[in-house]
């Protein structure tokens, strides 16, 4: 029978963490909000005297051991508010002098690869003359280090959320090229680095395989090639997307062929470390210098120093450390998602790994057989032991990196355990392949060699992979506030660390038996008792109306991107039985590809005669024309617009959708009107398809063209609801729309207000309520 794991010690939280903790929090909020020169300068000046305060009550009660990390967190807040303010004002000069003077007139300089999104091709950028950094965004890809001068339009940070969140990665605002007049590649060494990677993704032909693809993005840091072929979405799904990104792990074998090349010459010590720094820093060059690699090759450099120093590396102290450096050098940092997750993972395992293994060893220990001896034993124990710190260092990192991961994809993976503990050795073994790959790249035939054991190695990586994916409840959606997801991993984790139990196998799996069935009970009650209602999800500027009654559930339109996902995760929607498609325009059809990746969906219904090759691979589409009625638990909906088929092209061919619910004492009509304008609802209206409603969802994003007195008038609905985009550049909704309807007699609601309005059926007409804790009296 084998030995029962013991449990770790407590793990020592140095100064420099709760510094870091500190300094994270304060520059995002910081930079998020803009905050003034006046505010500022207080913050500077009230740091030091809350600090001196709060030692000295400290020191009085007898608390002399918390007194320097109090005193570390207050000079480090000093610091970062320092930092801050000349971040803030070099992002304010900057706009100053793009704003005033033509773009035509600055040579910039690319700082990393483009990514495409749904307005071009989108990447970090600087002026060469230095000054700051802001988005540009382009019709086509420029390569990192390219130097550019060209025609374009300059837009300054707005106050919403996307300028606060481009605000706290220190950028100033975005550069729209027009055309390009100059442009020409990175010189120097710096220019020969990004030569051996570009010859290097030239060789490797990226997108031929999903196995090279991995290749380009494990060992270049490009991802491009994967996001072309949907690996980032996979990965994504089954938690692994961490295995991919440059960052220790990739190092750390790195380090290893270097140690195995560099042992066979007669170096010294000191050199010999030297030419590994030298190396693996070179290696995080190639890559781009992402911030999760220049974390880990700091923290290298910081456990070098220590060796030589004859003093025994703290890694937690380490990660704390170099992580709280970039910060105060660079605060923009603490806005890029990349480095606050590497950081977060380090610390996370460095501080909880080792208990998390002891508890992973405790349930995973063998009862009542006999170990196998000899070589065939040991190998077995050995990779039992691999498996186990995969698990655990897998678990933490899902743990502390839940409140952002879950904020920013809204969706959580549940095989990423499961598919951690199987795939990361093949990962392992690809970077392996996919290094001498490139080595020899300027070798092409051994290079083909490398290239098939990638593609050997790659064939089970990705079924393995696709097979746990496509597992039902593989990834669900999620919603979350991510201030409130913090304060709750933090009170549990303080809960964690105070208590420090000791563990048996039953405890643990009755814990996770409980958390298990309290899911399952959420998941059905969601799933087979949802309440009957119409609920207009705010998801930008399109639309997205859910309509569920107990087990069943449709979307009519999918808003125009991911918002969606989110905003299903809301509604606690883990499964559509379909999907409505008033017609294929981008803001209304957009965000299909996003929720088919995550949500279930049974049929996809179009307009008839639209033509849907490619919409939706697996998922059976159906036709609806005027006159049909789809069903949903006690609704229906009758297409009342157009009545000849229009192929779901234009505003004018848009599905005019009639929903009705009678049951109980309770009803509800409503017309939900896509983006149809007068001349179609007023049609509808004519022909007596539609009159009285309780509930009408404003067409065409409540546009000055959407209706007239006379159609409100016929409609007479008591709530009114326009989906629309903060800021948006249309004007929606168009104040003519929301003083028809108001003079009509209907309450105007908007979801780039309120947010989600949902409207139930009820006894005495509709029962409203909104996102935003509004409520119709």
């Amino acid at each position: 029978m084998s030995r029962a794991p013991e449990r770790p010690e407590r793990p020592l939280l140095p100064p420099s963490l709760w510094a870091l903790v500190a300094v994270v929090a304060a520059s995002r909020a910081l930079l998020g909000a803009g905050v003034g020169p006046e505010g500022r300068a207080t913050l500077l000046a009230a740091s030091p005297l809350v600090t001196l305060a709060a030692c000295a009550l400290l020191a009085g009660v007898g608390a002399r051991g918390a007194v320097a990390t109090v005193a570390a967190v207050g000079l480090s807040l000093s610091c970062a508010v320092a930092s801050c303010g000349l971040e803030l004002g070099r992002q304010e000069s900057l706009a100053d002098l793009l704003s005033s003077s033509p773009v035509s007139g600055w040579e910039m300089v690319v700082e990393g690869d483009m990514s495409e999104g749904a307005s071009g091709w989108r990447g970090r950028a600087r002026l060469a003359a230095g000054g700051g950094s802001f988005w540009l965004l382009c019709d086509e890809p420029l390569s990192m280090g390219d130097s550019v001068t060209c025609v374009g339009r300059f837009s300054p940070n707005e106050e919403d959320e996307w300028g606060a969140s481009s605000r706290a990665q220190g950028l100033a605002g975005t550069v729209r090229v027009v055309r390009v007049l100059e442009r020409h590649g990175a010189t120097g060494a710096w220019g020969m680095v990004l030569g051996l990677r570009e010859r290097v993704l030239a060789s490797l032909d990226a997108g031929s395989s999903d196995a090279r693809a991995l290749v380009a993005g494990t060992v270049c840091g490009h991802v491009g090639a994967m996001g072309e072929r949907g690996l980032d979405e996979l990965f994504a799904r089954c938690g692994i997307s961490h295995l991919v990104a440059v960052s220790g792990g990739h190092l750390v074998l790195v380090t290893g062929m270097v140690g195995v090349a560099l042992g066979r010459t007669r170096l010294r010590p000191l050199p010999r470390l030297s030419m590994t720094l030298f190396l693996t820093g070179l290696f995080v060059a190639f890559c781009g210098a992402p911030a999760s690699a220049v974390r880990s090759w700091a923290m290298t450099l910081v456990a070098a120093a220590s060796h030589l120093a004859g003093r025994r590396a703290h890694p937690l102290s380490s990660a704390s450390l170099v992580a709280l450096v970039m910060a105060l050098a660079d605060p923009g940092v603490t806005g890029q998602l990349g480095y606050l997750l590497s950081v977060m993972c380090v610390c996370g395992i460095c501080a909880l790994g080792p208990y998390v293994g002891y508890v992973a060893g405790v349930v995973l220990a063998r009862r009542g057989s006999r170990a196998a001896r000899g070589r065939v034993g040991a190998a077995l124990r050995a990779a039992g032991s691999d498996a186990r710190q995969a698990l655990a260092m897998t678990l933490v990192s899902q743990v502390v990196t839940a409140p952002l991961t879950c904020v920013t994809f809204g969706t959580l993976s549940l095989v990423a355990p499961l598919a951690n503990v199987l795939l990361a050795p093949l990962f392992s073994v690809l970077l392996a392949l996919g290094l001498a790959s490139a080595l020899l790249a300027w070798l092409p035939p051994a290079q083909e060699l490398a290239l098939l054991g990638c593609e050997v190695v790659g064939a089970p990586l990705m079924g393995v992979a696709r097979a746990l994916a496509s597992a039902p409840g593989a990834c669900v959606a999620v919603s979350v506030d991510e201030g409130t997801a913090l304060v709750a991993l933090a009170l549990a984790l303080a809960a964690m660390l105070l208590a420090w139990p000791r563990v048996s196998r039953r405890a643990v799996l009755a814990a996770v038996a409980l958390i298990a069935v309290a899911g399952l009970s959420w998941h059905l009650r969601w799933r087979l008792f949802a309440p009957a209602c119409v609920r207009v999800l705010d998801v930008g500027q399109g639309d997205a109306i859910l309509v569920t009654d107990g087990a069943s559930s449709a979307l009519v339109d999918t808003g125009p991107g991911e918002a969606v996902v989110g905003a299903l995760a809301r509604s606690n929607v883990a499964h559509l039985d379909a999907v409505v498609l008033t017609h294929l325009h981008a803001d209304h059809a957009g965000g299909l590809d996003d929720l088919l990746a995550v949500i279930g969906v049974d049929v996809l219904v179009v307009p008839e005669g639209t033509d849907a090759t490619g919409l939706a691979e697996g998922v059976e589409v159906c036709e609806v024309g005027y006159g049909d009625v789809l069903r949903v638990g006690g609704f229906s909906m009758r297409a009342v617009s157009p009545v000849e088929p229009a192929a779901g092209e234009g505003n004018e061919g848009s599905l005019e959708l009639l929903v009705s619910y009678a049951e109980d004492g309770r009803s509800l009509t409503a017309l939900l009107a896509a983006d149809a304008e007068r001349e179609e609802t007023g049609a509808a209206v004519e022909r007596g398809d539609v009159g009285d409603v309780d509930l009408l969802k404003v067409g065409h994003h409540g546009s000055e063209a959407s209706l007239t007195p006379e159609i409100a008038a016929a409609l007479s609905p008591e709530v009114s609801v326009a989906s629309a985009g903060e800021g948006n550049g249309y004007g929606h909704p168009d104040p003519a729309c929301v003083d028809i309807l108001e003079e009509a007699g209907s309450v105007f609601l908007c979801t780039m207000d309120v947010g989600d309005v949902c409207v139930e059926p009820g006894a005495e007409g509709p029962v409203v309520s909104c996102q935003r804790d509004w409520v119709l009296p």
